[in-house]
């Protein structure tokens, strides 16, 4: 019997992490086993970041805070370590998840495709950079590229693979001027309160253990950096981090939709506007009463 595992996703600042910390009190209650939370995200696993990543929540959760950022994060080892802690967990699971080809990779059974190291992802963007016309997509470009002259094997669909799990998924996919006054918000507290944090990470650059090209390059670094160094002031900064914020939220989104239709009769989909939806409410109270402990 596999193993049931009830999933949250949706775009950031769409509050599935405050309905996640609620689903697992309620499990916890129900079942009278604890229920651990699970967090399925690139940025929240670097303990250097609280505030930039937005690691605040109501309830401890597992996979935060839990590397340096001068570590490089991988998808295979957030879904090594997610299926770990799954592993040796008695007591139901939920998964918070915001990054969607982690969230792929932890609940479908996929081939991920190996690490290519800097020097052959710099050989490889030059090759494509040779080609003439910019790809639409030009990071997938340089990753097949360099797939190929690392003689890589073809990957299957990230979307096709058998669910490793019994799925219950909750997609929160809030209305647009809704989503973006929550992501003006977030985008408020990183500016406001990040500042501290651009500080650390430009210490430890200083004095040679840099955050990774992921970190320096992230949502809410790269704009505090630039405030700091200068270039832009505190307001500007802002501005731009919620900017950025509302294009991967668009991104997230499409990618959520994607799973939704990819998991269709294969898990138990409930997609809310927001966490108070009567609709999720009704399906949620469902799924929490025939949650057998034995499966959990």
């Amino acid at each position: 019997m596999r193993r049931k595992v009830l999933a949250v996703c949706g775009p950031t600042a769409s509050g599935k992490s405050r309905i996640s910390d609620d689903i697992a009190a309620r499990l916890t209650k129900e079942t009278g086993a604890r229920a651990t939370c699970i967090v399925v995200d690139s940025m929240q696993v670097y303990s250097e970041l609280p505030v930039i990543s937005n690691q605040a929540r109501d309830r401890p959760a597992e996979l935060v805070g839990v590397v340096s950022v001068a570590e490089e994060w991988t998808v295979a080892r957030h879904r090594s370590a997610v299926h770990d802690i799954i592993e040796r967990t008695d007591g139901p699971i939920v998964l918070d998840a915001g990054t969607g080809m982690y969230l792929n990779a932890v609940l479908l059974d996929l081939a991920l495709a190996p690490r290519v190291e800097p020097e052959a992802r710099r050989e490889a963007e030059r090759a494509v950079l040779a080609r003439g016309d910019p790809p639409e997509n030009a990071r997938r470009a340089v990753r097949e590229e360099e797939l190929r002259m690392a003689g890589a094997s073809p990957r299957s669909s990230i979307w096709d693979g058998d669910l490793i799990f019994d799925v219950a998924l909750i997609y929160l996919r809030s209305p647009r001027p809704v989503l973006d006054k929550s992501i003006e918000a977030r985008s408020r507290t990183i500016s406001s309160h990040g500042l501290d944090e651009a500080r650390i990470l430009k210490e430890m650059e200083q004095a040679g253990t840099p955050p990774n090209p992921s970190v320096q390059t992230s949502i809410g670094v790269r704009e505090l950096r630039q405030h700091m160094e200068g270039g832009i002031s505190l307001s500007e900064a802002e501005q731009l981090i919620a900017a950025r914020t509302r294009r991967l939220a668009r991104r997230q989104i499409r990618w959520f939709d994607k799973l939704t239709r990819a998991l269709d009769g294969r898990a138990d989909t409930i997609v809310a506007d927001h966490p108070e939806d009567t609709v999720l409410a009704h399906k949620l109270h469902d799924i929490i009463g025939s949650w057998e402990l034995g499966r959990a």
